[in-house]
C-alpha cells in the first residue's frame, strides 16, 4: 500500500508539473537592499517556474557582504549563470581565478565548481539563473564547445550605431542550451529600440542603468536599472528610453 501511494504522489507531481504554465511575460523587480554592515549572504528569488523549453528556471538576485564568500557545487542537472551587477567579484571557476567588474559573466556547466569572493568593503551584487531542460541536456555539446567560460566585460569591444551601440558577448551553445546568445545594447535618449517584433526564442532584457518603457503584447511597463524583463516566445515586444541618460541592458536569448 505505502508503494503503490508512493508511486500514485509522484504520478500527480508529474501531471501538476506537465500542466504548469510557463513564466509570464512581464518585468520582474530586484528587491533587495545592500547593507553595508551586513554579515550574512541575502538572496531574493526574482522569477521561478518554467519556461518554453526550460523544465526550471530561476533568476535569483544575491548579495554577498563585505569579505564573505559563496561556495557553490553544482549538481549534474543544472546549469547555471551568473552577471555581476555592482561591485568586485573574486571568481574561482573550477581552477581559474579571476577578478570581475560590473555587466562581466559567468557560465558554470553541471558538474563544475564556482566560488564567489567579495574581497572588498562594499557589498557585492550579482544575478544568479540556474535552468535544466531535463533529457535534451548534452555534456558533450557544452564540453566540446568550451566548457564553463568567464566573460569579462573590459574584455568587449563596443560597437557604436546611430541608436548608441552594442558589445556582443557570445553565442555559442552549452550543455544545456543549443544555442546562447547575449550581447549588451546602449540605447540613446528617447530611442526605440526597435519597432516591436517577435521571435521564436524566449529572451530576458536585463536592465544595467537608465529607464524604459516595455512594450509586451499590447501591454506597457516601466523598467528600470535593475529589473529583469522575461519575454516568451513569439510575445510582441519592444524598448524604448524614457529616461535622461543612455539605457545599458543585457539581451539575452536560448532555444
Amino acid at each position: 500500500m505505502k508503494k503503490m501511494l508512493t508511486l500514485l504522489s509522484i504520478i500527480v507531481c508529474g501531471i501538476l508539473h506537465a500542466q504548469e504554465s510557463p513564466l509570464p511575460s512581464q518585468v520582474f523587480k530586484w528587491n533587495l537592499v545592500a547593507q553595508t554592515n551586513a554579515k550574512k549572504i541575502q538572496s531574493s528569488t526574482i522569477f521561478d517556474g518554467k519556461g518554453g523549453i526550460l523544465n526550471k528556471h530561476t533568476m535569483k538576485g544575491i548579495l554577498l557582504p563585505s569579505h564573505q564568500k559563496m561556495d557553490v557545487k553544482q549538481s549534474n542537472t543544472i546549469e547555471r549563470f551568473y552577471i555581476v551587477k555592482k561591485g568586485l567579484a573574486s571568481i574561482q571557476l573550477n581552477e581559474q581565478t579571476t577578478t570581475l567588474n560590473r555587466g562581466s559573466v559567468v557560465c558554470v556547466l553541471p558538474g563544475d565548481k564556482i566560488k564567489i569572493t567579495n574581497n572588498e568593503e562594499t557589498p557585492l551584487e550579482i544575478y544568479e539563473m540556474s535552468y535544466m531542460v531535463g533529457a535534451s541536456m548534452n555534456i558533450e555539446r557544452g564540453v566540446k564547445a568550451g566548457g564553463s567560460f568567464i566573460t569579462h566585460w573590459d574584455d568587449i569591444t563596443f560597437k557604436p550605431h546611430d541608436k548608441g551601440g552594442v558589445r556582443q558577448f557570445f553565442d555559442r551553445p552549452t550543455a544545456m542550451l543549443n544555442r546562447f546568445d547575449i550581447h549588451v545594447t546602449q540605447l540613446n535618449v528617447g530611442f526605440k529600440s526597435h519597432d516591436p517584433h517577435t521571435h521564436v526564442n524566449e529572451e530576458i532584457i536585463l536592465m544595467l542603468e537608465g529607464n524604459a518603457e516595455m512594450q509586451i503584447g499590447t501591454d506597457h511597463q516601466k523598467a528600470n536599472a535593475g529589473d529583469v524583463v522575461l519575454l516568451g516566445s513569439t510575445v510582441l515586444h519592444n524598448l524604448t528610453n524614457i529616461g535622461n541618460t543612455p539605457c545599458l541592458y543585457f539581451a539575452i536569448q536560448w532555444n
